[in-house]
């Protein structure tokens, strides 16, 4: 008789929540067929009463806690998860696509590099043990693969019955690190400074939505004046993909680094051999798995997500959102090569785009209409391509693309920092909501407060 599969569900935990991703990743294994679920956090001990909140849905759980690992970077904890995973040897290994405190990704990337287990990445829905990825295609999930979940299940209550299981505590007893390998003091990566978003901030005009043609009109034929950037550039800048106009925006000098139809080792030699001091790698599907394979293999420090960089006493800083977007950080590498992921900016071929979120998807025809006016093109905030209200090449934000439309009409968003570095090039930005307190006034240049229904 076939044992059941051990399925180990990687979460993150921050302030005592987890994310929605890893919430349907425990969903998914717990639904799964003829299985054993194990949820995993690497945590603080005082972390630990989350955990055993969530056995009462059926699981068991352990906790990798140990003072030494304390500041570990991304590629740290993948490490030291790894190890772990390597004296377990589940089956499967399940993991939300981001965690509260970040939308990176990286560490499901890295553990596949470790661990040689298959990366599936990014499912949007499970049928028995049938996963439909984002890109549409169908995988079997049997055995040695880790799987990323969208969030596309809500996480079952347990029953008012069930009982907590103790949680198993694993140290560094168990993993066997020496002290120079783990921690804030063997990781590539470190923050050093963590502020709230000023720079794309816009004195806001509000105006009446009667108003609106005229803004519109003004602001399609008014010149530009370009934003004065103050950017400190570094001497050199190596990258990867569609980025030579960041590269040449944040250095002096632009080489590009082709490593299309090269294997991971044989793009190994080549960095190598050029010695670059700074990679920036494009942030897409097809070079951000790379990215991250690289700086694993190589331990590099990788900051991924980047929406900008500055060059200060010699070091390269790498600036991303962080904590659901509410915060910006600066990240600097300790490692001989700065690697970072980012957008590259899309030019917008209409003059005006419109941007929506959740508040007008119930009026649905009055964007329409206003779309047709405008002769505008209709894009979507990162919960509705989610949802599948629009599809995914229509997502504006850090995961999504970056538009560049003389007038941007946003619709229903909060302004949440994740979508405005979509849309911040816009030379104009309107802003309709029928909030005046959200913080999308705050990076627009007009703004009208009313709801979308009386459009």
């Amino acid at each position: 008789m076939e044992k059941n599969k051990r399925i180990f569900v990687l979460l993150k935990i921050y302030k005592g929540d987890i994310s929605p991703f890893d919430e349907c990743a425990i969903e998914c294994a717990l639904s799964f067929p003829e299985s054993e679920v194990t949820l995993v956090a690497m945590a603080p001990l005082s972390q630990i009463e989350t955990l055993e909140n969530l056995t009462r849905l059926g699981a068991n759980a352990i906790i990798i806690s140990d003072n030494m690992y304390a500041g570990s970077d991304t590629i740290v904890t993948a490490k030291i998860l790894g190890r772990f995973l390597e004296k377990e040897k589940p089956d499967l290994i399940f993991a939300g696509r981001e965690s509260l405190d970040g939308n990176t990704g990286q560490v499901p990337l890295m553990l596949s590099e470790l661990t040689g287990y298959t990366l599936v990445d990014r499912v949007m829905s499970l049928d028995n043990n049938v996963a439909l990825l984002r890109n549409t295609d169908k995988v079997q999930l049997s055995s040695h693969q880790i799987v990323t979940f969208e969030k596309f299940k809500l996480l079952s209550s347990p029953s008012m019955f069930s009982k907590k299981k103790e949680v198993k505590i694993v140290d560094n007893n168990y993993l066997g690190f020496s002290k120079d390998e783990v921690g804030l003091i063997a990781s590539p990566t470190r923050v050093i400074e963590i502020y709230t978003n000023e720079n794309d901030r816009r004195i806001c005009e509000f105006i009446n939505y009667e108003q609106l043609d005229e803004v519109v009109s003004h602001s399609l034929t008014k010149n530009i004046t370009e934003r004065k950037e103050e950017i400190n550039r570094a001497p050199i800048i190596y990258y990867v993909g569609k980025l030579y106009d960041i590269a040449t925006r944040f250095g002096e000098k632009a080489i590009e680094i082709k490593v299309d139809n090269l294997t991971i080792q044989e793009i190994i030699e080549k960095i190598e051999e050029l010695k670059p001091p700074i990679i920036l790698w494009e942030e897409n599907e097809k070079y951000k798995p790379l990215a991250s394979r690289v700086a694993m293999r190589m331990n590099q420090g990788l900051c991924a997500d980047c929406v900008s960089f500055d060059y200060r006493n010699n070091r390269f800083v790498m600036i991303r959102p962080a904590l659901g977007g509410n915060i910006i950080a600066t990240i600097v590498s300790n490692s001989s090569i700065s690697m970072a992921t980012i957008k590259a900016t899309s030019e917008t071929k209409e003059d005006v785009a419109i941007t929506i979120g959740r508040g007008a998807i119930n009026h649905f025809d009055k964007i329409l209409n206003l779309a047709n006016k405008y002769h505008a093109k209709i894009y979507s905030t990162r919960p509705l391509a989610d949802s599948n209200f629009l599809p995914y090449e229509t997502q504006v934000g850090l995961t999504g693309i970056t538009i560049t439309p003389k007038v941007c009409i946003t619709l229903g968003t909060s302004g949440a920092i994740q979508h405005v570095v979509g849309i911040n090039k816009s030379t104009t930005i309107i802003a309709i909501n029928n909030n005046k307190k959200e913080q999308i006034f705050c990076f627009s240049d007009y703004g009208i407060v009313m709801d979308i229904k009386d459009l």
